[in-house]
Formats: structure tokens, sequence, C-alpha cells
């Protein structure tokens, strides 16, 4: 299912776009606003199109109280429209949102054909089993996202969660702390995503949470859409939505919006190639010292205990052994010449 929150969050993300920007309304010319799952925010988004006819020419920094006075919206006003446009990631992708509007709105659909299916045929197989199991999936996976009431207030713009941080913390292993670094750097810093993804494997992070925050973001790279908190959530909640859940354990208390906090991680630029390679490296040693010890164990006799520990990892540099000097030819005896005498 697409979660609830997310398709408000990205409903935000398209009307705070347009509010900054109504040229970026002929990008998503596509999207109509029955779209949206939220009343406020198909209201929003009617005045917005009906806006740039009526009222072309009027000033960016009037646009607010313009679509305020439009949508006529209870709690809604230019402020509550300042925050909604500076909460919106500010990366000028609104096609990006729009498309994830559509993909929430097309999951709705489906899941009300499913609904008037199951009413119409309740108890009775269908003729196809291969159908059968396609609406046992999506009733399974829940991908309805419900439609808010016409009488529900307007959503707050969103705001991420601070971490909350305790005297008697404790840190996570270092290994761990690495890997929260490296992708910490790779969501504020995607341009290192393509050079570190072609040679970082998933399997380096730690199955779980890390290893899906990283693949998230290398496919929403791959994709050309822009890589920040609210696409890769969204990825990482379309390819699993029933068992991915956005919490790391960190200290003593669960925090509950990892992403949030890998976004506001005090990183280096670049720390995600340095970074990655010791994980890589690390990684690496593991392989081969299992595989060694596969090895052993496989090869020695029964009864015998190994007398070699194979231990891998990273020596002092051998000792460099300088060549024996070159041995010198023996000298050439001289042979002395014998001159003739010659008499006048």
């Amino acid at each position: 299912m697409t979660h609830p929150d997310l398709v408000l969050r990205a409903e935000q993300a398209v009307i705070g776009e347009a509010l900054r920007d109504r040229q970026r309304l002929d990008d998503i010319a596509y999207l109509t606003p029955d779209r949206l799952a939220h009343p406020t925010h198909r209201a929003l988004l009617t005045a917005l199109i009906e806006s740039r006819t009526s009222e072309p020419a009027i000033a960016a920094d009037r646009v607010p109280e313009l679509i305020a006075e439009r949508a006529a919206i209870r709690g809604v006003d230019a402020d509550y429209l300042r925050q909604l446009a500076d909460a919106s990631p500010r990366s000028g992708n609104i096609a990006t949102y729009a498309r994830m509007v559509q993909e929430a709105a097309v999951r709705r659909d489906l899941s009300l054909h499913v609904d008037r299916a199951r009413a119409v045929g309740a108890g009775v197989r269908g003729p196809d089993p291969l159908l059968d199991r396609v609406a046992a999936v999506m009733r399974r996976n829940e991908l309805a996202t419900p439609v808010a009431r016409l009488d529900e207030p307007a959503p707050a713009p969103f705001e991420p969660r601070a971490a909350q941080t305790t005297e008697h913390a404790v840190r996570v292993e270092v290994r761990l702390e690495k890997q929260d670094a490296v992708l910490a750097d790779l969501l504020q810093h995607p341009e290192q995503i393509r050079e570190v993804s072609s040679w970082l494997y998933p399997e380096v992070f730690d199955e779980g949470p890390r290893r899906e925050v990283y693949e998230a973001i290398v496919v929403v790279e791959e994709r050309g859409e822009p890589v920040e908190q609210l696409t890769v959530e969204w990825e990482i909640y379309r390819q699993d939505p029933q068992t991915y859940t956005v919490e790391v354990e960190v200290s003593v208390e669960e925090r509950p919006d990892y992403l949030a906090r890998l976004a506001a991680t005090a990183v280096v630029v670049g720390a995600a190639v340095e970074i990655s390679g010791e994980l890589l490296a690390e990684d690496i040693r593991a392989s081969l010292t299992a595989d060694f010890s596969k090895i052993d164990v496989a090869t020695r006799p029964a009864g015998v205990e190994s007398k070699v520990d194979v231990d891998i990892r990273a020596g002092a540099p051998a000792p460099r052994v300088e060549p024996a000097p070159l041995l010198q030819p023996p000298p050439v005896q001289q042979i002395p010449t014998i001159q003739p005498t010659i008499r006048p």
C-alpha cells in the first residue's frame, strides 16, 4: 500500500511547489485535482490551476492570499499556505511528486475495483485462479489509501520529528555508525551515488532498514528522480509495504524517523566514498576468513585439530630484502706481448 502519511506529504509537495512557482503546473498538466486524496489539497490545486488563467500576472508574494481567498477553506489562510510552501522540498521536481500522487490514485482505483468484485462474487470462486490470487494479494497489501472526508480539517504541513536524546544514550557499534555515515552523506549529497554504487554492493550493509535505505537510494537515482527523504521513503514502502518500518535502534530508545535523522546528520562531503571503501574491505576480509575456515574444516582428517588459525587481517608490510651484490667477473690476466727486435 501507499502509506497515508506519504501520500499527504507528496500532495503537499505538489501544492508547495506550485505555490512557489505556478509555471510549474505546466509540467503536471495530466494531474487533475480529483486524483488527490485530501479534499483540502483538491481545492487548493483547483484554485491554483484557475488562477493561472484569471490572474496570470499577479506577483509571486501575493499568490498565497489569492489562493486562500479562492479556495475559501476553513483554517487555510495565507500564512498556512506559506508554511506549506516552505515545508515543500526545494528540489524543483514537481513532476516527481505528481507521479507519486498519481501512483497512489491508481492504487485507490484498483482497490475500489477489488471491493466491487468482492461484493458481486462474495463466496464464489472466480473463473480464473490467477485473478483470485491477485485479489487476495491486493487485499492483504491494503492497496487503498483512505480518501479524507469532506469535513476533515486541513492537514498540518509536514515537519520532521526531532530526534530525542537522553543522558544515558548508548551509541551503536562502530560498524553501524559507519553505515549510517555513508547513508547520510549519500542522502545529503546525491552527486556521489553513481560513483559509490558502481562498486559498493548492498550486502555490505546490515540486513534490514540500512540495506533497504541504500537500495532505495540507488533505485531513485537510477530512475533520474531527486534523492531526498520523501522520494527514498516512498520507494522503500513501495518495495515492501508490509515488513518495512522506519525504526532503527540507535540508543536506549528507538527513534521513530530514521531517514529524518540521516538527513539531519552532520557529515563531511565525500565521507561516503572513503568510509564505503573501509566497509567494503571489512566485508571482503570477513568473507575470506569464512571461506578459509570452511576449506580448513573440509580438508582436515577426522579427529585432527586445526593447527593453523587462519586470520586474514591487514598486517605490517613485509620487510624489504636487499638483493645480493652482483658478482664481479675475475680480472682478465694480461698476457705479455713479445715485440720483435728490429735492428737497423
